[in-house]
């Protein structure tokens, strides 16, 4: 059987209301189909005829481009058109693995409901979003070509525009300001890093640019930015093995720690409570913890995963940290000392670009995962370990397949309700 792709649609947040009543789930046995692809096979998505750097498949995927040509060392230009075709237009996983769902999750696009948004969703490809820390209605859209939008996801109107600085670059860090909730901190792929205040940006697509309140220095191949809990300092990581502290008053640099890891740093996150306590992932399948008022090179500890890992985010009240390694590798560990508490136990499907992500929901109640190979969001207990829900994203409206690129919950909703963004595939089978 062969899968190819037909068209593609543009990218859109969704927002996905899961009803936690029914708890049971069934899993097929795919263990020993899935055994014997990943010894005998090695499936190379996005008709690519040579493997390639896992850095480099990534840093495609998150930028909206597409790399169907082999080359040792890619380079890192923009698309001259927003019409080119973007990570929509991939393959789906020969041995991606599907589940039955155990319930029909209710699910509907943000960007498309409302007047306002509708006109504006013929021009946005989203790429990342974050919820506001404070305001329930409130969430911020960064898009592939550069464009923050701050939205009511709750009846998609659109509140607020930031336009692109300089050239198109797509956004691939955001983060809310605690304490100082009309600020919002964005990071570009072109290593742009800024500080916007809402209240002082338009509420309208025109043309010119948004007023930064505060530029940061530049950090290279940026993917990643988060504040500590006292908003006076701010974490850089990308595709490199480097990390940056920054004022976040001034945006002037204070730190650049080189060589934390073997391999680059997916995602560097502060805790929620202690501004000097930090946690890295990496390619090179550790995750560490550091503190800021220790030797910079020397962590508190290290724990290590089977495969690459993908990002690391602390639970609500730092008891533990929730590590997404490649390919469905989801594991809980204490971040007193990085034991690991539990083991989420998501089938593999065998393909080394099967990019994982996974957030805790409804405080540290319960943990979302999704793949960017797989339309499946999973639902699991954080404390026993148990799958509770696989709810599937297949549209069947027209055919298409959908598959998760980023991932947040929502954390004022008691009852489950989180945010996807998703690619859209059109499949063939022959």
């Amino acid at each position: 059987m062969k899968m190819e792709s037909q068209t593609s649609s543009r990218p859109s947040v969704w927002r996905i209301d899961i009803d936690m009543t029914d708890n049971l789930q069934k899993q097929p046995n795919v263990e020993i189909t899935k055994t014997l692809l990943s010894k005998y096979y090695e499936y190379l998505p996005y008709n690519r005829l040579h493997k390639e750097s896992v850095v480099n498949v990534l840093h495609f995927r998150e930028t909206g481009t597409s790399s169907m040509t082999f080359s040792p060392n890619p380079s890192r230009t923009k698309p001259s058109s927003v019409h080119k075709r973007n990570q929509c237009f991939y393959t789906r996983s020969l041995c991606a693995a599907k589940f039955v769902s155990s319930v029909q999750a209710l699910q509907y696009p943000i960007t498309n409901v409302g007047q306002t948004a509708e006109e504006i969703d013929q021009r946005l490809r989203p790429r990342q979003f974050e919820y506001h820390p404070s305001d329930p209605s409130l969430m911020a859209v960064g898009t592939l070509d550069g464009e923050v939008v701050i939205l009511n996801h709750e009846t998609g109107n659109i509140l607020k525009y930031i336009s692109p600085y300089q050239q198109i670059s797509g956004i691939l860090g955001l983060c809310w300001l605690k304490k100082q909730p009309s600020k919002l901190l964005v990071g570009s792929d072109n290593d742009a890093l800024r500080l916007y205040d809402i209240n002082n940006v338009t509420s309208k697509l025109e043309d010119g640019y948004s007023i930064a309140a505060v530029t940061f220095d530049d950090f290279e191949q940026l993917t990643s930015v988060h504040v500590n809990s006292t908003d006076d300092l701010c974490l850089t990581s990308g595709y490199s093995k480097k990390v940056a502290i920054y004022d976040v008053c001034t945006g002037q640099r204070l730190q650049l720690f080189t060589d934390m890891h073997r391999e680059p740093i997916n995602v560097a996150k502060f805790s929620n409570h202690s501004p000097n306590l930090l946690a890295t992932s990496s390619f090179d399948r550790d995750v560490k913890m550091w503190d800021l008022r220790q030797d910079p090179m020397r962590p508190c500890y290290t724990a290590s995963s089977s495969r690459g890992n993908v990002m690391v985010c602390f639970s609500p009240d730092d008891l533990y940290l929730l590590v997404s390694a490649v390919d469905n590798e989801v594991k809980q560990l204490l971040a007193v000392d990085g034991t690991l508490h539990t083991d989420f136990g998501i089938v593999s499907t065998g393909s080394s670009y099967n990019y994982t992500r996974s957030y805790y929901m409804n405080g540290r109640d319960y943990i979302i995962s999704g793949s960017c190979e797989e339309p499946a969001i999973r639902v699991c207990c954080a404390q026993t370990g148990r799958r509770l829900k696989d709810i599937s994203l297949e549209d069947t409206g027209d055919g298409s397949s959908i598959f998760v690129q980023s991932l947040r919950s929502d954390p004022f909703r008691v009852s489950s309700l989180f945010s996807t963004y998703m690619h859209r595939h059109h499949l063939s089978a022959d």
